[in-house]
């Protein structure tokens, strides 16, 4: 919701700045929207394992993606695991850049890379940052 009221799509109440109180009426409004979607892919930032589901792509195909520079965080967020080890730093990726990664990179066999067995090596791991802005094909 903070990322909506940030946008100035919902109208902050108050409260936390990260966790806004925002009126049940404009969310119920908001839900009813046609472009939420669009909206959230604008707004909205992914964290690895959500870009990687989005992308239909195991979450380490989607890590050699950022390696390969094809993708880089738009922020963090700082998430305290108190029992199991403490805080941990998860980079933020733009929902809008992830959809358009199959668009800019054609190159790609997508349908493979979204097909790959666990425990298999993944198409990408033959390129590196400097071979595939070559044309490097996978």
């Amino acid at each position: 919701m903070g990322h909506l009221v940030r946008a100035g799509h919902l109208a902050y109440l108050g409260g936390d700045a990260d966790h806004p109180d925002v009126h049940p009426d404009q969310v119920e409004a908001m839900a009813r929207r046609r472009d939420l979607p669009a909206l959230l892919d604008r707004h909205v930032p992914l964290g690895p394992d959500q870009a990687a589901l989005r992308l239909g792509v195991r979450r380490v195909d989607f890590d050699r993606m950022v390696d390969l520079g094809w993708i880089t965080p738009t922020g963090a967020v700082e998430i305290d695991y108190k029992r199991q080890g403490g805080v941990t730093r998860v980079p933020l990726y733009s929902a809008q850049d992830v959809a358009l990664l199959p668009v800019i990179r054609p190159e790609v066999d997508w349908r493979e890379l979204r097909t790959v067995a666990p425990g298999r090596r993944s198409p990408l791991s033959a390129l590196s940052p400097t071979a595939e802005r070559g044309g490097t094909r996978c």
